[in-house]
């Protein structure tokens, strides 16, 4: 599903080249539950753009579900982003002013659905992560848990293949942290291919398999990683 080969990135800071990716060579097979674990600073934020399709590679190629799109546009990139990929963050990103079905149907009006559909998988999204009698409140009405559920709702409600999630647990308490990861793993169950960033080992271990990125480059284990 995700095949990236040799990846780089390296940002211009002025007089200052910083090379954040090392030359990045990652498979995840379709289904795969991977959680990919670092530090700050290690470069985990700016793989999960580019697995994202939220950056661009200085080199290497990244193919999506067999298709190369390391040489993509950015009108292309969005598609892909719309379509192929949910986005899980700790931050929620949810619109303050919008209801919790409303912040969950949003993604399916940039991809032009009907009114009719789009309220059919907005509501089957939020009745699938259990908000199904919170569908008027806004953010500010709900608990961080219950934020982070409409997040994921809107991640599901378009169908993507892929489901990014960085640091999903990192704003919550241990209670609705946990109830967020029961979640993410349910959806893997369901043959959902996920990609998880954090720094934590423990939630690290949710997954299936879990690789460790430090300076910029992957390792074959967690061992000497801070």
């Amino acid at each position: 599903m995700i095949d990236l080969r040799n990846i780089t990135k390296t940002y211009d800071m002025g007089s200052v080249q910083v090379q954040v990716l090392k030359g990045i060579t990652l498979h995840v097979d379709e289904g795969e539950f991977l959680s990919i674990i670092g530090p700050s600073g290690s470069g985990k934020s700016t793989l999960m753009n580019m697995i994202g399709c939220l950056d661009a590679p200085t080199t290497g190629e990244y193919y999506l579900a067999g298709r190369e799109i390391s040489t993509y546009n950015e009108k292309q990139l969005s598609k892909i982003r719309n379509k192929k990929i949910g986005f899980i963050f700790q931050k929620f990103n949810l619109l303050p002013k919008l209801s919790a079905f409303e912040n969950v149907e949003l993604p399916l009006i940039y991809r032009g659905m009907n009114s009719r559909e789009r309220k059919q998988l907005s509501m089957e999204a939020l009745k699938k992560v259990g908000l199904s009698d919170r569908i008027n409140h806004k953010p500010t009405e709900l608990s961080g848990g219950q934020q982070q559920r409409v997040a994921i709702a809107r991640a599901l409600a378009g169908d993507p293949p892929v489901l990014l999630a960085d640091e999903p647990t990192g704003n919550l308490d241990s209670k609705s942290g946990s109830d967020v990861m029961n979640l993410i793993r349910q959806l893997s169950s369901e043959g959902k291919t996920i990609v998880l960033i954090t720094h934590d080992s423990e939630i690290a271990k949710e997954a299936e398999s879990t690789i460790t990125i430090k300076d910029g480059l992957l390792l074959n284990n967690m061992t000497n990683l801070f």
